[in-house]
């Protein structure tokens, strides 16, 4: 019943985190319902809260987004969350950037894992209706597992994000990471986000997002591959 109660609230309520060019400050608070397919079917409890702030040539984007997840059969809740700081400089379509994120996943058995990253990345196409970038990255990495042990990766990271907007109220974007280990052979991360939106309003925006992560090296007695699938309203400002 608690599940049913929760899915009819979050269902009406939900997501978004695309940053703005508008002078000054914006962003959006969503609460979300996940459902995701790894060892076992899982529900996922989120809270997204992004803050942009642009001005001139300088973009300053924060990111925190937090779940707690019910395994089925099991009462105890497993949580997982990102907290992303970058700041962006634009000149023309080309963008040079930095970024520190902290990443946590109990599911994943990664307890802390804190990365810092300085980049490019190159718009090849940047107007209303379509959008296409390419970009590369050099990231430090320092991962705490569960148990108390840590490692210290070098990684690169390459994605390539596309958005297309098939009408003023429906558009379509993916997001593609890939993150290679520079100093081990086949050890790989891969991230694809595909989001569908319709837009409601100026303010409130209804998506389908699907998530696929692929990590060639994982925990032991880990899959190597989960998806998530979340439905969701998001109100923007």
């Amino acid at each position: 019943m608690f599940r049913i109660l929760v899915f009819i609230f979050i269902s009406s309520i939900v997501y978004a985190s695309t940053p703005t060019k508008i002078e000054g400050w914006s962003g959006n608070f969503d609460l979300g319902l996940n459902f995701t397919k790894n060892i076992e079917s899982t529900l996922q409890f989120n809270n997204i809260f992004l803050l942009n702030y642009n001005k001139n040539a300088s973009h300053f984007i924060i990111n925190n987004n937090i779940a707690f997840i019910s395994k089925t059969g099991e009462k105890e809740l497993l949580n997982k969350g990102t907290q992303d700081f970058k700041y962006a400089f634009r000149k023309k379509k080309i963008d040079a950037n930095f970024t520190f994120q902290h990443f946590y996943d109990i599911s994943r058995l990664v307890k802390n894992r804190f990365t810092s990253g300085l980049g490019l990345s190159y718009r090849l196409y940047d107007i209303e209706s379509k959008k296409l970038a390419l970009g590369l990255s050099a990231l430090r990495e320092k991962e705490i597992h569960i148990e108390g042990e840590y490692k210290l990766q070098n990684r690169l990271s390459g994605n390539l994000d596309f958005m297309l907007k098939l009408n003023k109220n429906i558009s379509i974007s993916t997001t593609n990471n890939y993150q290679p280990n520079i100093e081990t052979a086949g050890d790989f991360r891969w991230k694809t986000n595909l989001d569908f939106r319709i837009h409601l309003s100026s303010q409130f925006l209804l998506s389908l997002a699907a998530t696929y992560n692929y990590d060639s090296v994982p925990a032991e007695n880990l899959p190597e591959s989960d998806y998530q699938l979340i439905n969701s309203v998001s109100y923007t400002f």
